[in-house]
This record gives C-alpha cells, structure tokens and sequence, in this order.
C-alpha cells in the first residue's frame, strides 16, 4: 500500500491517512460570523414581529444606511398598515418634519391604496388641515392608479373625494397616465368637459400624449378645443416640438398655416432651433 509523508517525517498508510483526516485532524474552525443585521435591525425585526411597532420604528430610524432604512420602513410599514392602518397613521402624522416622517408616511399610504383604497379616502376625507388632506388624497390617488393599471378609476375617485379644477395637479396628473394607456378615452372625456381654464389645462396633458403618435391630430385638438392665450400657446409649442422631432417638414407647414402673431412667431423661433442643429451635421 503507498504510503504517504507527514511533517517530521512520519509516514502513515492511505487508510491511516484516512482516519486521520476524518477522526484525528480537527480542522480549524473560524470566529462565527457577524450576523448581517445590525443591533438596531434585529431590535426592529423583533419589535416587529412582536407588534411593538413604534419601537420598531425608532429602533430602524438609528441606522445610518439610508437605503436599507428605508427598505425596513417599508416592511415594518406592511405588517403595522396590515394590522391597525388608523394607529399607524395616527403615529405617523405626529413625527416631526423631516425625510423620515415623509418616507413612512408615504409608505403607509401607498400600502393602504393598494388594499383598501375606498377606506383609505374615505380617512383622507376626515383630516382637518388642508395641506395633508390633500397630500393624502394625491399619494392615494396616484399610488392606486399605479398599482391597478386604472388612472380612469382613479380620476374618478380624487373627484369624488373633493379633488378640485385646478388645485394641486391631481386630475392633471391622472388625466396624462390615463391617457399614455388609452388615448383616445381620455381625449373624449377631455372633450366633454366644461370649457375653461380647468379643460384646456386637462387637453394639454392628452395631446402632448397623442403629439407622439399622431402629431397632426394633436395640433387639431389644440387648435380647436383649447380658448386662446397663453396655455394654448404652451401646448401648440409642445405638440410642434415632437412634431418637428419625427416630420420636421410636416411640422413647418402646419405652423406657416397659423395666423399672424406672438405664436406663430414662437412657432418659428422653436423650429429654427431645431432645424439649426441638423444642418451643422449634414
């Protein structure tokens, strides 16, 4: 049998060699390993886990990593909205200003428009101060049409929950995700709208949408759907722009059609500088 050398010279048989490895060689074992999470994330799991969610809550906002803190927010923020949304809320609105009470605040909201988004309103309605009502109602509305695929219902809902023509952005914002999913929907319901200030704001979110897929179209709508002045303007400049990007010669020939004056001369102005560009490559 070939047997094998040790140090110091000792030899010993493959079998013993064998043996050796298995029952007489102990490796050496190293340091246990520092467990990933830190003291304040484990008191956090725990307090968790355990319901002490506000002490969970303190114990996260020690750490220094920004992006796992804001990772165990979410988490912690989960399991509180899953268990006692009101208490979470109600904690959450009484932290002082800040990235932290920003984050979690968010965080809740976000969770409970994509539970129970009728419930969630229905709490939005009820906060005295203006400003949070309206935050509340916005980051409900947004997350819900996010998360359903449904800026139509979502609309709908900031509507019947007091979302007001012309306040914080809000219909504007879902009237622009409705219609980058359905267009033309959005564009009818956009017609029927009262004619004001609050449709032509509403019209030129749709056809900066339609000005991707069907410039000319878009450039109608505005011509005809929109009252005169300077959100008009703004959103015949828009649809130009994108216009000129895909058909620059389909674009100048629309704007040499309108009439004398400031926006056909911005008209001008914004093709020029388009067109100057191009011709330095050629």
């Amino acid at each position: 049998m070939k047997r094998f050398l040790l140090s110091g010279g000792t030899a010993i048989s493959l079998m013993g060699m064998i043996v050796w490895l298995t029952h007489g060689h102990k490796p050496e074992t190293s340091e246990p390993q520092e467990n990933p999470f830190t003291s304040t994330s484990r008191a956090s799991a725990h307090a968790s886990l355990s319901g002490d969610f506000p002490t969970g809550f303190h114990a996260i906002v020690l750490g220094e990593d920004c992006v796992r803190r804001d990772a165990e927010l979410a988490e912690l923020a989960g399991r509180w909205m899953e268990k006692n949304p009101l208490e979470a809320l109600d904690f959450a609105r009484q932290l002082p200003a800040g990235e932290v009470r920003e984050t979690f605040l968010r965080q809740l909201l976000v969770t409970w428009a994509g539970k129970d988004i009728q419930a969630a309103l229905s709490w939005s309605d009820q906060l005295e101060n203006e400003a949070e009502r309206k935050y509340a109602r916005s980051m409900l509305c947004v997350a819900f049409s996010e998360q359903s695929g449904k800026p139509d219902q979502a609309l709908e809902l900031a509507l019947q929950h007091g979302a007001e023509e012309g306040g914080d952005g809000l219909l504007e914002n879902l009237t622009m995700q409705w219609a980058a999913r359905e267009t033309p929907a959005a564009l009818e319901w956009t017609c029927h709208q009262p004619a004001g200030e609050w449709r032509d704001r509403l019209m030129a979110r749709v056809v900066f949408v339609l000005a991707k897929s069907d410039p000319f179209n878009a450039a109608c709508h505005v011509a005809k759907e929109m009252e005169p002045g300077p959100m008009q303007n703004e959103a015949a400049i828009s649809v130009l722009h994108q216009w000129a990007m895909s058909d620059f010669t389909a674009a100048s020939n629309w704007a040499e059609t309108l009439p004398a004056g400031m926006l056909r001369d911005r008209a001008m102005n914004e093709l020029t500088g388009l067109r100057g560009p191009v011709r330095l490559n050629d």
